[in-house]
């Protein structure tokens, strides 16, 4: 009976290395997509935003998140991945929102949306970072390199949020 369910553990355990959440392209279609959204709603922040604290945090996320893309970029052409330069439908529109607000009004939607892009961004690269997240090994050790950073974008989006009206 302990044999056969030590035999059940380890072949779920195999199932488990075997099956992965997103497959690499995948991933990084999605995480180009996130990254090319923060740097485009950066770059409207530095022209709409009406307070220094959002055009600080818009000049912030351009140039972090352009470092990241570089980094993305370098692993994709390795790696024989097509990196998209095009948002997702839901990013396109997350962005035309913003573009499309000014004033006040602007600077309080930017904020929630950094808030709410970064949770998203947090939650697609902890999975991916997971042993079952994707296939590839070099692109869940650069998503799970990227977490500490991430987590400080939106640590910092959520005291913007808490301070812009």
């Amino acid at each position: 009976m302990l044999f056969s369910m030590v035999a059940l553990v380890s072949s779920c355990d195999k199932d488990d290395d075997s099956e992965f959440r997103l497959g690499s392209q995948d991933f990084v279609n999605r995480a180009s997509s996130s990254n090319n959204f923060e740097i485009a709603a950066g770059n409207l922040a530095l022209t709409k935003g009406l307070s220094a604290e959002v055009k600080a945090y818009g000049q912030h996320m351009v140039q972090d998140h352009t470092g990241v893309g570089a980094e993305m970029m370098a692993l994709a052409n390795r790696k024989n991945w097509t990196v998209p330069t095009t948002l997702m439908p839901k990013e396109q529109a997350s962005l035309d929102s913003l573009n499309s607000a000014s004033g006040a009004a602007f600077d309080a939607m930017f904020a929630k949306k950094m808030v709410v892009s970064h949770q998203e961004a947090i939650d697609l690269f902890e999975m991916a970072s997971r042993a079952d997240g994707v296939p590839d090994p070099e692109l869940r050790d650069f998503a799970a390199s990227k977490l500490p950073a991430l987590r400080a974008h939106l640590q910092e989006a959520t005291a913007l949020d808490a301070q812009t009206p």
